[in-house]
């Protein structure tokens, strides 16, 4: 009960956290609730949403297409932790499917795997799919999004997710997301919030 109402006021207090939400740099590091991250590629960011809830969402406009940045915390399973990777592994892959498919978006490609590389229990997942929802441009917006979910080092029963996704029109030239994405991953540092 008590490491409840701790994460609950330390979400509080998150949103309460000041910076210039309009103009993130590359290489500015934003802190969450017990962790931060790095901001990728060679131009700015701007904050849709920062320390409300569980959730950093950060925004990148482009003539071609944008960029985000979601972050969140989330409480892990009820029972203990992930024991392995693989365990991890097919609860994703368990939510995945039970998750209610949306009116206009189609997916074509999910793919999800353990990814020690991050840390043991880390699991990390691509998907592109296609968004036919509040489309000015003739056609379907092209979506590719690499994530990864990791328990924290130090929280227990806590996982912390991180996805990346780039939105397109189709006829934009292809990107590498990953090389963002591993960028980003690798920039993560986790903090305590006792």
């Amino acid at each position: 009960m008590a490491k409840s109402t701790l994460l609950l006021l330390m979400l509080l207090l998150s949103s309460c956290a000041s910076f210039d939400k309009t103009n993130i740099p590359p290489g500015h590091r934003v802190i969450g609730l017990g962790f931060s991250f790095t901001v990728p590629t060679q131009k700015s960011w701007f904050a849709v949403e920062y320390g409300t809830s569980h959730r950093i969402k950060l925004s990148q406009l482009n003539n071609q297409d944008s960029y985000s940045i979601l972050v969140s915390i989330n409480k892990g399973p009820y029972q203990g932790m992930y024991q392995s990777p693989e365990a991890h592994l097919q609860a994703i892959r368990y939510h995945k499917k039970r998750k209610f498919s949306q009116a206009g978006l189609i997916y074509h490609k999910q793919k999800a795997w353990a990814d020690s590389q991050y840390g043991k229990l880390c699991v990390r997942y691509t998907s592109s799919s296609e968004d036919w929802r509040g489309r000015n441009n003739a056609g379907p917006a092209i979506v590719d999004l690499v994530g990864l979910t990791c328990p924290h080092p130090e929280l227990h029963n806590v996982l912390i997710s991180i996805d990346l996704s780039r939105r397109a029109d189709r006829n934009a030239a292809k990107v590498d997301l990953s090389v963002y994405a591993d960028e980003l991953f690798s920039s993560v540092e986790y903090t305590s919030i006792n």
